[in-house]
């Protein structure tokens, strides 16, 4: 048996704009940095069309995070994985100690204070935008 679904209500554009209001009231906005590797990945993904913007990737995030600390096994089992990860990107026998990332780090940073920096890269557009 198919039961089809009731057409969605329409409201004026006052209620609506109420209805918007009610949800900004009981939620947050708020804004974040990424940092430049984390930021590429989000406009490949936008680009692609897994999210249509930067606030339903973080509003993705922030559910997923949330279930996991419903699993805080999973939770150690990821973590132990990102560990392994970044330590994969070592040549086989190489180490770096705390120092040694320390000394590459502050070579960046004097880098970036005697340089401009480039121009900030706009946000793609999905492709389910580019649609509408």
């Amino acid at each position: 048996m198919t039961v089809d679904p009731e057409p969605p209500e329409s409201f004026t554009p006052e209620e609506d704009e109420r209805i918007r209001a009610h949800v900004r009231a009981r939620g947050m906005t708020f804004e974040v940095f990424l940092p430049e590797t984390l930021a590429n990945w989000l406009r490949e993904k936008i680009s692609a069309g897994v999210y249509q913007d930067p606030g339903e990737a973080a509003f993705v995030a922030f559910q997923e995070l949330q279930e996991l600390d419903r699993h805080p096994e999973v939770r150690k089992q990821l973590f132990a994985a990102m560990v392994d990860a970044g330590l994969s990107g070592l040549e086989p026998g190489e180490t770096m100690t705390l120092e040694e990332w320390r000394a590459r780090h502050q070579a960046q940073l004097r880098e970036w204070a005697r340089t401009e920096p480039p121009e900030p890269r706009p946000i793609p557009t999905s492709p389910a935008c580019d649609e509408h």
